[in-house]
Parts: structure tokens; C-alpha cells; sequence
């Protein structure tokens, strides 16, 4: 499976009737040339809804017709809930037990099957990839070209938003919205740094850029970085490609940045709070370069957001 440029560009044109620019807030206590793109405030609150959208508007009527499954922990799952209720379709949707209720809801606000199977990501996606087989259509949360592609237009509004950006941080879990972001700054201009971060709890992408073997924790703040990645990801080698750094924030750094955005007027979950995080302990420096981070999601729920401010 083969993606271009000409795919992101493509997107970005299926979407632009639907979503609107997401906001790219200047951060000065992060640094003076650090700036926010905040992918919370943007439809369902999360980017998924950009990957989720493109492959569901890019599917004929009879695949469609078959019923449109997928599996998520959270933001994939309300994204693919939306784009089916845009389209008619139907949606079953995979997640784990262990999936904040919020997010849940957020899935059968939308009008989807939310069905909670096993204690984690990998056993949920089981479970749906053996529904698929029996018949359906599967949208998957990253190893999916279109997905990617939908990703990838964050990619263009940040060099349309920000045409002096240097450098784009991106949180990481399977790839694909780092693989969208870093393959449409890098084509555009080849000098822009792109960095990915892992939360420590969900190291899979990290593992494979440093040659590690760090174990995979599913109690985190970063639930929806969980999970690991799937054999034969395209994700892979486009970030092979693109990506020229990824590192890891720990469990710590990750809610101190959840306070960090909280006090700026932002709600952010764990998994979308790791660039901010990366940055305020200077695992990533400020060091002067415009800089843009991607803040991926605000699903937070309830229980957790009061476990941070408690600590």
C-alpha cells in the first residue's frame, strides 16, 4: 500500500467541506517559539476524526452496506461512530473493558454499537478482526493508507498556519498520525524536524526506532497511546522515512503536562499531553527553533482528571 503526498493532498479536500482548521495556539510558557495545535478542539474532540472520516467518505456503498467495524480504546472509536452517522452507515465498535466511560458514551452518542471485549487494546482488535472475517468492513485506528492520509493534513494546516515551523512534535502509539504529519512536512520542506513521543507505558514505536525491547504497561494516563503495533503497519517505514526522533515521557511528566494544559484553559488526556510533556522537562529543548506540538486529544475522563489534580 502505497501513499503519496497526492493522498494527503486528496484528503484534505474530502475533509475541508466537513472540518474545520483546528486552532494553532503560541505557547509562551513552553517557550516563546512554541505554539499548540489543538486537535481537542477540533470535531469529536480528537484528530482520529480526520484519518476516521477520509476512509469512511473514501468507501464505496457496498463495502459501506456491510457495516463498518473497528476497534479503539477511545478516539478512533467516536471518530468512526461520527463518519458512519455522517454516511448511514452502521458501526460496531471494539473496546476494551477498561475504556473510560466517557468515551463509551461518546461512541453511542453517536448512534454505534459500543462493544466492551477484553482487559486491552490487542484483545479487543482480536475480536473485531474475527468479526470482519465474518463479514464487515474494517477501518483501522492507523495501518490504513486513507487513515494516514487523514492524519497527514494536520501536516498542511501547520505549514499553512505556520509557515516558519522548524519543528513538529507529534504523539505516537501505532504511527499513523505521525506517518500522515512527518510525510506531509517533509515533502513540503525537507529541513523540518519531526519528532515523535511514546509515552513510557506504550513504547512500541520507540522500541523499533532505538532497536529496544521495553515491555508495554496497560495501566497508564496514556490510554489511547496503548497497544502494539500491528505486523506489516505501513506506519512503520514511513516513519522509518520521515521521522527523524522519537522519546519517551514517563507517567509523571505526562500529568504535570495535563496540569500544564489544564491551567492554560485546555483540557487534555494523557495521550494527547506527551509533546507537552516532552518539552516541559526538555526531553525535546526549547532551543529557540519554531516549534508546533501536537496536542491529539481532549477525551478525558472524569475519574482520571481527578487523579491528576490530586497528585
Amino acid at each position: 500500500m502505497r501513499m503519496t503526498l497526492g493522498d494527503i493532498l486528496g484528503a484534505q479536500q474530502r475533509l475541508k467541506p466537513h472540518l474545520p482548521l483546528s486552532p494553532l495556539e503560541p505557547a509562551p510558557d513552553l517557550s516563546g517559539k512554541t505554539w499548540l495545535k489543538l486537535e481537542n478542539a477540533n470535531r469529536t474532540h480528537s484528530f482520529k476524526i480526520r484519518g476516521a472520516l477520509n476512509a469512511v467518505l473514501s468507501l464505496d456503498e457496498p463495502a459501506r452496506a456491510r457495516g463498518i467495524i473497528a476497534a479503539s480504546s477511545g478516539n478512533h472509536a467516536a471518530a468512526v461512530a461520527y463518519a458512519a452517522q455522517l454516511t448511514g452507515a452502521s458501526a460496531q465498535i471494539l473496546m476494551p473493558t477498561t475504556t473510560p466511560r466517557k468515551k463509551v458514551a461518546n461512541v453511542r452518542r453517536y448512534g454505534a454499537e459500543a462493544i466492551l471485549f477484553g482487559d486491552n487494546y490487542d484483545q479487543a482488535e482480536a475480536e473485531a478482526l474475527r468479526r470482519v472475517a465474518a463479514g464487515g468492513t474494517w477501518v483501522s485506528p492507523y495501518n490504513d493508507p486513507r487513515v494516514i492520509a487523514g492524519a497527514g493534513t494536520i501536516g498542511l494546516e501547520i505549514i499553512e498556519q505556520l509557515p516558519s515551523v522548524q519543528r513538529v512534535v507529534v504523539p505516537v502509539s501505532g504511527g499513523g498520525l505521525i506517518a500522515g504529519i512527518a510525510m506531509a512536512v517533509k515533502e513540503i520542506c525537507a529541513d523540518i524536524e519531526v519528532i515523535g513521543v511514546n509515552a513510557e507505558s506504550a513504547p512500541a514505536m520507540y522500541n523499533l526506532f532505538h532497536a529496544e525491547d521495553r515491555p508495554q504497561v496497560w495501566e497508564t494516563l496514556a490510554d489511547a497511546l496503548s497497544g502494539d503495533i500491528e505486523n506489516g503497519s505501513i506506519t512503520v517505514p514511513i516513519c522509518e522515512r520521515y521521522v527523524d526522533d522519537i522519546v519517551l515521557v514517563s507517567e509523571s511528566q505526562i500529568a504535570a503536562a495535563m496540569r500544564f494544559m489544564l491551567a492554560g484553559g485546555w483540557v487534555v488526556e494523557g495521550g494527547g499531553a506527551v509533546g507537552v510533556a516532552a518539552i516541559l522537562r526538555d526531553d525535546i529543548p526549547a532551543d529557540g527553533r519554531e516549534t508546533a506540538v501536537v496536542v491529539s486529544g481532549g477525551n478525558v475522563d472524569l475519574v482520571t482528571l481527578r487523579k491528576v489534580l490530586d497528585d
